[in-house]
């Protein structure tokens, strides 16, 4: 599943395309539902072509997320049910947060800015670099995984960077 979406210039509604890739050929359509907690904000139904189901949506009065110490992160939940003749064959979950990102980049004393803007707030995104804690992943648990996580977000790091195969400079 996919979710594509911009805000709209006030930040109060998001809208985009939500799309499912459907393997085998027993589904014939997928329904799309976005909750809010327990409430549905968005709910819509698509024909399989292809392979892919997609919808297009809208979601008003979002809660916008925010990075850890600069608000809040409310997450909606978006499921996307595959059925035929009105029975259930599969679904899946994914959660995301609607906000808007920028990379902000303008000439100043020394040369150019870098830095982001998230939902119109300039945030310092202090961080380190996260190496993976053993070469075989699953041989580490979740909960040490969550731990590590923790500490992360205790020590207020909003940014953090995956090193993959190999050091860099």
């Amino acid at each position: 599943m996919r979710i594509d979406y911009e805000l709209d210039d006030s930040l109060k509604s998001a809208s985009g395309t939500i799309s499912a890739k459907v393997e085998g050929a027993s589904a014939q359509k997928v329904a799309f539902e976005v909750r809010s907690g327990d409430e549905v904000v968005f709910c819509e139904s698509a024909h399989i072509s292809d392979g892919v189901a997609r919808v297009d949506f809208r979601v008003g009065n979002v809660q916008l997320w925010y990075p850890h110490g600069y608000g809040a992160q409310p997450l909606y939940t978006v499921i996307a049910t595959a059925s035929v003749d009105g029975i259930s064959l599969h679904n899946a979950t994914r959660r995301t947060g609607f906000r808007k990102g920028e990379l902000v980049q303008e000439p100043d004393a020394v040369g150019k800015s870098f830095f982001f803007r998230i939902n119109g707030v300039d945030v310092f995104c202090g961080g380190s670099d996260w190496i993976p804690a053993d070469s075989f992943t699953p041989r580490i648990s979740e909960e040490k995984y969550r731990k590590w996580l923790e500490l992360m977000v205790d020590g207020y790091q909003v940014m953090i960077r995956y090193a993959v195969g190999g050091w860099t400079c």
